[in-house]
């Protein structure tokens, strides 16, 4: 009894202890870590790497270690972490090419590497050669659901395997041990069948081939098929985990971080190794009119060839413009190679209608936390892309929408295949209409802000599950910069210019680039008014040149304008030495038909299209139109020398009135012989007698300045206007013949 009772008391008092414990301490301070952050930095490798692209990474890498090392804290027992995060563009990177994948992975591999712990960092699925650079790193952090293997995805499964890609791959799995051999074959190799294998011993991952090798040696008391034969093997972030050569799962980078005990900003991509960094800015303030597209496109690819210049922002301040020129800025920025040309969009205050355009097409968006983004939908018709029709009013509902579908159609047409950015974002800025959401990926994990119809385009849409609503149908498209940065379409949301140019590390703040004076006086020359003007100056300058002799004025204004309206057009980037050799060739042709060849017609006629050809095109950057936006060019720059072809025709039909009756004129005129000449010319014409043509009628076959030529009935004679010039073609009949002395009028 005594017993029992100690036995309860006992119990009793274990009970109250473990209920004191359990008891919340309010006031007790928090336990602190005593072990110091790590020091990281983070270089995002984009997907899929071809070409050169291993080069670019590894001059990167290199510049991050020499940051790394010299940092202070740095020592060879607390190596600085050098996290690689593969990021593929679309999809899930497969398309890397075996060679650069390699490269990078023997570089990750080397001796260079031991003063840095490198992590691969795998947020999405990636398929494809890109999984040797995680198997070349120390460590792996995946997320949990993301997939990694099926290296040889993009190997030709009808034939077999070359064996110097899987001796490689064993290589460089041997090199960091961070992967099995046996799951590396699975990754490469279709033939191969990976097993989890039981021994009384250990579990061990192997191939089935070395299932049988084990069973000599040990016993086998369970074996599980983690790949089967005939196919590529991929696992899980959490299978990778169960395996063990996944080290951290990581759904996001807050994760990551905490994972690696680093620095939240650590783990996102250190914009100051990208490159050597040529920085210039370019401010694109007001409406976006064709003259700011000349200028813009101007200034960058002077920038591009004269200086070098390698990462280009534009601080955007505008409201937008017509939808046609923003689509040509946009396009114009989007086709600049990203890794060549890194540029960045700016916006400390606005960038609404087709300025929003123009931000959405860089390679990155970075926002004022009070900026406005997106809103002031393009509708009214003077912001119609080419080829849409005038907006009619509200009784005609139909028509207005068709002219959405047609700017929903051009903005597809012009960036769906350069920008960034989903097709269906950028279109939504134009047509309230288009509903956006965010999709998740379920194969991949990746995630994608896009419309219901972008969706149906994609050829694995059934992979993709419709998440929140981002923009409803018919509510404009404008979200905060917080919002944008969330979704994560703006990389950056800073207080100043300074604090972006702070994130490249630049030494000195960027360059500003401005229009000078040359490229102003370009503009003016290349705006279609004067260009008109110039075409009317010099073909009347042509024309008075032909119907005076020799050399002058009309000679030299012709020269000088088609001078000045070729260089502007070589300046505005318009024009090149094909248009110039069109145009010296059709002149050589229209002359030699004039003065060598007279009534043949052919080179006239083909060296007058010859120069009606080299005008045009020195008006427009294309020579056969593809898109509705070229048409449209097309159609002004034909305009352009169709009002200058009439303008010179009015000139003309002035000249020819009054200009035989000016004083000018007739002092061009030659004087009458000396009478000495006159003797010599009567004794020569005495040899020969035109006197049966009296009468007759003819046609001119060259301009008559006095003299010329004219034909009567085949026979080609030398004749003499009597009443002013006569243009070629026109009849005349002979008043008069004293030998060869031939005297005309027009009929």
């Amino acid at each position: 009894m005594p017993s029992a009772a100690l036995r309860f008391l006992t119990l009793a008092l274990v009970l109250f202890a473990a209920r004191v414990e359990a008891q919340p301490k309010a006031d007790a301070p928090p336990v602190a870590d005593a072990e110091p952050l790590n020091i990281g930095r983070t270089v995002r490798i984009s997907l899929p790497l071809t070409g050169n692209d291993d080069a670019l990474h590894q001059a990167i890498v290199q510049r991050a270690i020499d940051k790394l090392t010299a940092d202070p804290n740095a020592t060879r027992d607390r190596r600085p972490l050098l996290i690689l995060e593969l990021a593929p563009r679309e999809g899930d990177g497969r398309g890397s090419e075996f060679s650069s994948c390699f490269d990078l992975a023997r570089f990750l591999t080397s001796e260079e590497l031991s003063r840095v712990r490198t992590v691969a960092y795998v947020p999405r699925t990636v398929r494809g050669h890109a999984v040797l650079i995680a198997m070349a790193c120390e460590e792996i952090a995946v997320a949990p659901a993301a997939d990694l293997g099926e290296a040889g995805v993009d190997e030709d499964a009808a034939k077999p395997l070359e064996p110097a890609i899987l001796e490689a791959y064993l290589q460089i799995a041997g090199s960091r041990k961070t992967v099995p051999d046996a799951i590396a074959r699975g990754w490469i190799d279709r033939t191969q069948e990976i097993l989890k294998v039981e021994t009384e011993e250990s579990i061990e991952l192997v191939t089935r081939a070395e299932v049988e090798k084990l069973r000599k040696n040990r016993t086998v008391v369970n074996e599980e098929t983690l790949s089967p034969a005939g196919a590529l093997a991929s696992f899980t972030g959490r299978e990778g985990r169960e395996l063990g050569f996944v080290k951290y799962l990581a759904a996001d980078k807050d994760a990551l971080a905490r994972a690696l005990r680093l620095p939240r900003s650590a783990v996102d991509e250190d914009l100051s190794l990208a490159a050597e960094w040529q920085p210039i800015v370019i401010d694109i303030a007001g409406p976006i009119t064709p003259a700011t597209v000349r200028r813009t496109k101007t200034m960058i690819g002077d920038e591009l060839k004269r200086n070098s210049a390698n990462w280009i922002a534009l601080r955007i301040t505008s409201t937008g413009g017509e939808l046609r020129d923003c689509l040509n800025l946009a396009q114009t920025v989007a086709e600049l190679d990203s890794a060549e040309v890194r540029t960045v969009a700016y916006v400390p205050s606005e960038a609404s209608g087709g300025a929003a355009i123009v931000a959405l097409a860089c390679d990155q968006l970075v926002l004022h936390p009070e900026a406005k983004l997106g809103g002031g939908i393009v509708e009214a018709e003077e912001n119609q892309p080419p080829g849409l029709q005038i907006r009619l009013p509200a009784q005609r509902p139909q028509r207005q929408a068709d002219n959405r579908d047609a700017a929903v159609e051009a903005v597809r047409e012009s960036l769906a295949e350069r920008a960034e950015q989903p097709w269906s974002l950028l279109a939504a800025l134009v047509d309230q209409r288009i509903e956006l959401a965010r999709y998740s990926n379920t194969q991949t994990g990746a995630a994608r802000i896009m419309s219901a119809e972008e969706l149906r385009g994609r050829d694995d849409r059934a992979d993709w599950r419709k998440g929140e609503t981002i923009k409803p149908a018919g509510e404009p498209l404008k979200l905060a910069s917080e919002r944008w940065q969330e979704l994560g379409v703006a990389s950056q949301v800073v207080q100043s210019f300074d604090e972006l140019t702070a994130l490249y590390g630049f030494a000195a703040p960027p360059r500003e680039v401005r229009p000078n004076w040359g490229l102003e006086l370009v503009e003016a020359l290349a705006h279609p008014a004067f260009r008109i003007f110039l075409l009317m100056m010099a073909m009347a300058g042509v024309y008075i040149e032909l119907h005076t002799p020799g050399l002058g004025a009309g000679g030299f204004v012709a020269v000088l304008a088609f001078l000045l309206f070729f260089w502007s057009s070589f300046l505005n980037g318009t024009a090149d030495w094909l248009e110039v050799l069109l145009f010296v060739f059709g002149l050589l042709f229209v002359l030699l038909e004039i003065f060598v060849l007279p009534g043949v017609g052919v080179f006239g006629v083909g060296g007058a299209c010859m120069v009606l050809a080299s005008l045009v095109l020195a008006s427009q950057t294309f020579i056969i139109p593809k898109t509705e936006g070229q048409l449209t060019e097309l159609r002004n720059s034909m305009g352009v020398v169709v009002a200058s072809v009439l303008a010179c025709l009015v000139v003309a039909l002035v000249l020819r009135k009054y200009l035989p009756q000016s004083t000018l004129f007739q002092r061009a005129m030659l004087a009458p012989p000396e009478p000495a000449e006159l003797a010599e010319l009567a004794y020569r014409e005495a040899l020969v007698d035109y006197g049966y043509l009296v009468g007759q009628a003819g046609v001119a076959v060259t301009n008559l300045l006095p003299a010329g030529r004219a034909d009567f009935d085949g026979e080609l004679v030398d004749v003499i206007s009597e009443a002013g010039p006569i243009d070629r073609g026109q009849r005349v009949v002979v008043t008069s013949a004293k030998a060869n002395r031939v005297l005309v009028r027009r009929a």
